[in-house]
């Protein structure tokens, strides 16, 4: 803000700048999200205008990209007003969180459009909050256009509430206790008191309750949002009031009321499913045993896969049984082969870990290259039996042409649940409830990244403070470390993690006693983890427990079947590439340059080479954008991995004078040569800040390097190459 206090009302700012001295000192901020409502907005804002506060107030617009020149009208018409704009419609609680993130008051009320304030009714809800310092939220009492009192606060819904209230049942029984206790009828409404919650078009709220609890639950496009939000201040500690000083007039019709199925109705109804598939104690039961249930769905789907797969198999080779010599018998001497390649394909399915809780998130090129290997194997153990059974009758046609289709159909079979999963999740259903231990940089950090990225299946409850409570972190802070068991219940955590590396190794030991009576998962940040390889486990030694280093992975052995399969992948690739580099090298030669460049990189041992790139042209153009987004940039590096300089898959080449600062176990990425792509390139999404440290990843490469983990990153880079997503952003820490 400048010298003038933006979001006054002309004649409240002279009294105001004088008890004001910043930005942060505002008494109120007022958050007004506005979709398609120009006429209410005007009602709504000239109502603060003409009954300005004595208290420092701000009044934010956002409007949900409205098509009737809301954003035009309101610059116009109301200049004090703060005016935010989106280019799209985000939601009632999205666009409201985005006003509370800019709002500099320390209590920010949320109006709908459709209030009209009155005289005094600001600065009363202000000064309740200042006398009530428990008030996480408050309410003011609202009228109808006719003057008589809306029934704004609340008990919470039970089963017979929504019943009576969202079926012909409520008009049977129109007189129902139910009810009446739901709508709180049992009192006159003209004296403050505390209540379960209150509806969110007059809600004020505490900026200190704020960065306990959080703001508006974002998957409430509109409806619930309200209930949502006050129940958390409640199991956050926090009260939820009714004001009855402070009194405002709500112009309002119901649309989600109306008769017949309408879109509102239709977002009503979801956002009831959201809230009970978040907070109903069923469903929270079910969700702990979501992992047997997802295990049951995936063996099923894999049964299915293998005995249709068979069928199919069986149908091909009798349609081709002019083809063969030998007569093709009935499918009813196959019955004990089914039911043995039934039991082969389940337990190769599990040993190969497609049963496990990590398969889940695997991509889609990890659970292609795990299924191949559990069919492949199983593909042998049958194909052998063919030669060692008794039963001769056996068609190895048809038993190849099964494992086949066995390896398609569930592959197809599982990219499909997830497929549909993925969209259940993009819905915000089925999320993981996961409090974060700790507020160190590392929870915190943890913490941004499950919110940025919802597709992991994991929802925030909030971070847990060790010892005292920190300030505003960004992020809803539940409680302290003595309170998670209670937590746990309380906020529906499915999960715990321990994101503090520092942490007693005694605090996390006492924490899995209470967490299997609870029935919680855990996941624990360790300091040791620059050190633990897939190679690392815990035994027993002279009767204590400890943790044992095998050899290092990336062994002479291992070294040259890897520099094998660069040479045979690199020639294919240049084969592949060869048009697009002859056509960078017309291009380049047109415009009179020379087709590639290179430049000076560490390499194994962290010797300097020449790696080879095409050399960039005088300003951007449409071919060379092209080959940056599909990987074609990277096919002069090709080169490189023939001279065996680089290899396709390794460590993110860097220039020596940066290879030069690299101290300890930093310069383990230079006992690898490096790689076109690698892991820091697929496991980092471009442009994600948050993204994690690439030169770390680069080390854990190293350390943990398999065969197949470098077919899983060749076949994620290829894939992402082939959907135009390799170009990499360059500022990144750890690159070049």
């Amino acid at each position: 803000m400048g010298s003038d206090v933006d979001g006054l009302a002309p004649e409240a700012r002279q009294d105001s700048r004088e008890a004001l001295g910043s930005a942060d000192e505002l008494d109120l901020s007022i958050v007004i999200v506005g979709y398609n409502s120009r006429e209410p907005l005007a009602d709504v804002l000239s109502s603060i205008r003409d009954n300005p506060p004595r208290a420092a107030t701000e009044t934010i617009v956002v409007d949900n990209d409205s098509t009737d020149g809301t954003p035009e009208f309101v610059r116009e018409t109301f200049p004090w007003v703060v005016l935010q704009e989106n280019s799209a419609n985000l939601g009632l609680s999205s666009a409201i969180n985005q006003g509370i993130a800019s709002a500099s008051g320390r209590c920010v009320l949320v109006l709908n459009p459709d209030i009209v304030v009155t005289e005094g009714s600001l600065d009363r809800l202000v000064e309740f909050m200042d006398g009530h310092p428990d008030a996480g939220i408050a309410g003011s009492k609202l009228l109808n256009a006719d003057g008589t009192v809306q029934h704004s606060c609340r008990r919470f819904y039970k089963f017979w509430t929504l019943l009576l209230r969202r079926t012909f049942l409520g008009k049977v029984f129109r007189n129902s206790r139910t009810i009446r206790d739901y709508l709180m009828l049992d009192f006159d409404h003209e004296e403050s008191r505390e209540v379960d919650w209150i509806i969110g078009a007059c809600m004020v709220v505490r900026k200190e309750a704020l960065a306990d609890v959080g703001g508006m639950d974002e998957r409430f496009f509109l409806y619930f949002e309200d209930v949502d939000w006050c129940l958390r201040m409640w199991r956050g500690g926090w009260k939820v009031y009714y004001v009855a000083d402070s009194v405002m007039e709500h112009r309002y019709a119901r649309e989600s009321a109306r008769p017949g199925i309408t879109r509102m109705l239709v977002i009503h109804v979801m956002s009831m499913i959201h809230f009970y598939e978040k907070w109903g104690k069923v469903i929270y039961g079910v969700k702990k045993y979501r992992g047997v249930i997802l295990r049951a769905v995936l063996l099923v789907s894999d049964l299915v896969a293998v005995n249709l797969g068979f069928w199919l198999a069986y149908f091909v080779r009798l349609n081709l049984g002019r083809v063969f010599e030998k007569p093709m018998f009935g499918y009813q001497i196959y019955g004990p082969f089914i039911v043995f390649a039934n039991i082969v394909f389940v337990f190769s399915f599990a040993f190969f870990g497609l049963y496990g809780g990590s398969s889940a998130r695997d991509s889609g090129s990890d659970l292609l290259l795990r299924v191949f290997r559990a069919t492949f194997v199983s593909s042998v153990i049958l194909m052998a039996s063919t030669f060692l059974t008794s039963q001769t009758v056996y068609s190895r046609v048809l038993v190849g042409v099964f494992c086949v289709l066995t390896i398609v159909l569930a592959t197809v079979f599982r990219l499909f649940l997830r497929g549909v999963h993925r969209r259940v999740r993009a819905g915000r259903f089925d999320l993981t409830r996961v409090a974060i231990v700790g507020t160190g940089p590392t929870a915190l950090r943890l913490g941004r990244r499950i919110v940025a990225h919802r597709e992991l299946g994991y929802d925030l409850a909030g971070l847990v403070a060790v010892g005292d409570a920190p300030g505003d972190v960004g992020l809803p802070v539940m409680g302290s470390l003595e309170d998670l068991p209670r937590l746990i219940d309380e906020q529906r955590v499915g999960e715990v993690i321990f994101g503090d590396p520092d942490l007693p190794g005694d605090t996390v030991a006492d924490f899995l006693m209470t967490a299997r009576r609870s029935t919680v998962d855990v996941k624990m940040v360790s300091g040791l983890s620059g050190i633990l390889t897939q190679r690392a486990k815990v035994e027993e030694f002279l009767d204590m427990p400890v943790v044992s280093f095998e050899r290092e992975a990336l062994l002479r052995a291992g070294a040259g079947a890897k520099r094998v399969v660069d040479v045979v992948l690199s020639g294919v690739l240049i084969a592949l590439w060869s048009p697009a580099l002859a056509l960078t090298a017309l291009v380049t030669a047109t415009r009179g340059a020379r087709p590639f460049t290179s430049s000076s990189r560490a390499g194994l041992g962290a010797e300097p080479f020449d790696m080879y790139a095409p050399n960039p042209t005088d300003g951007p153009s449409a071919f060379r954008r092209f080959a940056e987004r599909h990987g074609l940039s990277s096919a002069p590096s090709l080169l490189n991995v023939w001279k065996g300089q680089m290899s396709l898959v390794g460590p993110t080449p860097v220039p020596p004078e940066r290879a030069a600062r690299f101290e300890g176990r930093e310069r383990l990425r230079f006992d690898a040569r490096p790689g076109i792509t690698g892991l820091s390139q697929v496991a980092l999404d471009p442009g994600d800040e948050e993204g994690g440290d690439p030169a770390a990843l680069d080390v854990y490469y190293v350390q943990n390097w398999s065969l197949g983990g470098d077919v899983r990153i060749l076949l994620r880079w290829l894939t992402r190459c082939l959907g135009g997503g390799c170009a990499q952003k360059k500022n990144r820490k750890g690159h070049p």
